[in-house]
């Protein structure tokens, strides 16, 4: 099973004092600044609530292994939370479309089939999105990861199937946020879903191609997902305690428009709930700026790195592939086979590297055996055999 590092910071360099919340993760190695308090939520994970004065920094790190859906079997007051209504996930807005298409299917896996196979062929993935939450999601038809999985949230709850968004990360490098889903099927437990990059992989195939995340066939994650990410929350709009305080006049900044209104991110809540933590949501306490702050001062900054066996292959992967434009290019000035030979052999490295980590396996077999013909073919243009 692999390991995958994590290293999160969050430093306070925009006011005099600050709020800040994070889910506490399992197997945590360090952590710089100790909760004020911490508080179990619905999900069974622990919230952490800090004070960072100006200049304190927030240092967090932990391991987790490959992640896997828990297989627990649901309370009454676990299910009735997943089936809750809320601003991004809003139930009324899709009740009416989701019950027109699961109204005659009686198997609830089958139902969230029909919800998955829906969103994947009826919106467009962008980044970024022009808003967040699912009412603006349905009249513009297009957003990113977050509003594929709130709309995937909305629909099985309506449909009366627990469901939840999946906070986190892909498992590689520095700050490369991702969102999904997990359905709760009776006798199965968690079941992962990913509208998102299943829409990408049919529509965008290419979109990833040059990435170092592993993809699988679109119509493969209902019900899977690589194992390369990790999880900072299991589900969006999650309570804070000790309860936010919203500004009633905000500052006009951070403004993130969810479902057509504004709101002013580290001023603001949703009904007392921050609208996602990747990993954090803040709170300024005084004197807030009167600028757009930057990704960084919002969230902070985290880095995933994987086994060094996995890490070992990212850097000869792009080395080859570095070395074979090099070889293109020298062939193209110099007309001298030897070069068709070295650039043919680093793209037929970079491929087989691309296939032992499992990305894009079809199209980097394809490459894999072209350029291998075409090595051996410039192996006897240059006179080696």
């Amino acid at each position: 099973m692999k390991t995958f590092k994590v290293s999160y910071s969050y430093k306070n360099s925009v006011c005099p004092s600050l709020s800040l919340w994070m889910v506490i993760p399992s197997g945590v190695k360090a952590i710089g600044a100790q909760p004020e308090q911490v508080t179990l939520l619905p999900t069974g994970e622990e919230l952490g609530y800090f004070v960072l004065e100006e200049g304190i920094e927030l240092e967090v790190t932990f391991e987790q292994g490959e992640y896997t859906p828990d297989q627990q079997v649901l309370s009454d007051v676990e299910r009735l939370f997943y089936l809750r209504d809320t601003t991004l996930s809003s139930i009324d807005e899709v009740k009416e479309k989701t019950l027109e298409m699961t109204g005659h299917v009686t198997d609830p896996k089958e139902k969230a089939r029909v919800i998955f196979m829906h969103i994947v062929k009826e919106y467009r993935y962008i980044y970024p999105p022009a808003e967040r939450g699912v009412a603006s999601f349905l009249q513009t038809g297009k957003g990113d990861c977050g509003e594929f999985s709130f709309l995937f949230t909305a629909m099985c709850r309506a449909a009366g199937i627990p469901a939840r968004t999946i906070v986190g990360s892909w498992a590689n490098g520095k700050m490369n946020a991702h969102v999904w889903n997990e359905c709760y099927i009776d006798g199965e437990g968690w079941f992962p879903v990913d509208t998102s990059m299943a829409n990408v992989q049919k529509r965008q195939p290419l979109r990833f191609f040059g990435s170092d995340v592993p993809t699988l066939y679109w119509e493969h994650y209902f019900g899977r997902t690589e194992g390369r990410r990790i999880v900072f929350a299991k589900d969006a709009e999650l309570p804070l305690m000790p309860h936010y305080k919203d500004e009633e006049d905000p500052v006009l900044f951070n403004v993130l428009p969810i479902n057509g209104q504004s709101f002013c991110w580290g001023q603001q809540s949703l009904d007392g709930a921050a609208p996602y933590l990747q990993p954090v949501y803040i709170k300024f306490e005084e004197s807030v700026p009167y600028r757009d702050l930057g990704v960084t001062e919002l969230m902070g900054t985290w880095k995933v790195k994987g086994p060094p066996w996995l890490e070992g292959t990212v850097y000869l992967k792009r080395a080859s592939f570095f070395m074979g434009l090099v070889g293109v290019l020298l062939s193209w000035i110099t007309g001298e086979a030897i070069f068709d030979l070295f650039y043919t052999g680093s793209f037929m490295v970079y491929a087989l590297i691309s296939l032992v980590r499992k990305e894009r396996m079809m199209a980097f077999g394809v490459v894999f055996i072209l350029m291998t013909l075409s090595f051996v073919a410039a192996w006897g243009k240059a006179g080696l055999v």
